[in-house]
């Protein structure tokens, strides 16, 4: 009742074509361009980050916060990783810090992994990672340097689940310098997983 009050006097318009309806129409999807370049140590991007479309979307989904957007979002990730086969596979969103998450009221990858999860039946885990620093956001660190020693550290595990054999596919929203990635990977390694993969919807 109060999504139908509020759709009434604050109607959504697709961001590409401003069309009615949804934040982005079926037509403007169709034509996001997907990254079909081999992935680069085992990451799969889902679309370009320089596609005005992507970009304002990635943009409104985290800081304007319309959780709404995780669903096409999610789509182009889905897209992408249907045409490769992940035997015995297990989805893990990057976690964010607890004051983060307070502040942005949920984990954008965490939402992303949830799509992804219902769209191809694989299970996802949101409680074997934890972000224990809550440090400068990536995105507002230029200098690759200086993003991996704002990283280093900030994850450690939560629990130690088997994951032996299971191939693990990180998910993320944007990927610049891969360190977040690395960081999660690094944490998960001791557990003996098959392989782990990174998927974001674009490459910053």
């Amino acid at each position: 009742m109060w999504k139908t009050i509020l759709d009434l006097f604050f109607p959504i318009n697709c961001l590409g074509c401003d069309q009615e309806g949804q934040f982005i129409c079926l037509s403007c999807f169709k034509k996001i361009p997907l990254n079909r370049k081999p992935p680069f140590k085992r990451l799969i991007i889902a679309s370009h980050y320089k596609y005005p479309l992507i970009k304002q979307a990635i943009h409104r989904y985290k800081y304007d916060f319309i959780k709404d957007l995780a669903e096409p979002l999610a789509k182009l990730m889905v897209k992408v990783i249907r045409e490769r086969f992940f035997e015995n596979a297990l989805l893990i969103p990057v976690p964010l810090h607890k004051k983060r998450l307070r502040w942005r009221g949920f984990n954008q990858a965490e939402l992303l992994a949830l799509e992804i999860s219902q769209n191809l039946n694989i299970p996802m885990a949101n409680d074997i990672l934890i972000r224990t620093k809550h440090n400068l956001p990536q995105a507002k660190i230029t200098d690759a340097q200086a993003r991996r020693t704002n990283i280093k550290n900030a994850f450690k595990l939560n629990k130690r689940p088997c994951i032996k054999n299971k191939t693990i596919l990180l998910i993320d929203d944007v990927c610049t310098t891969g360190a977040t990635l690395e960081e999660c990977a690094k944490v998960l390694k001791p557990l003996k997983p098959k392989q782990i993969w990174g998927l974001v919807v674009a490459r910053g």
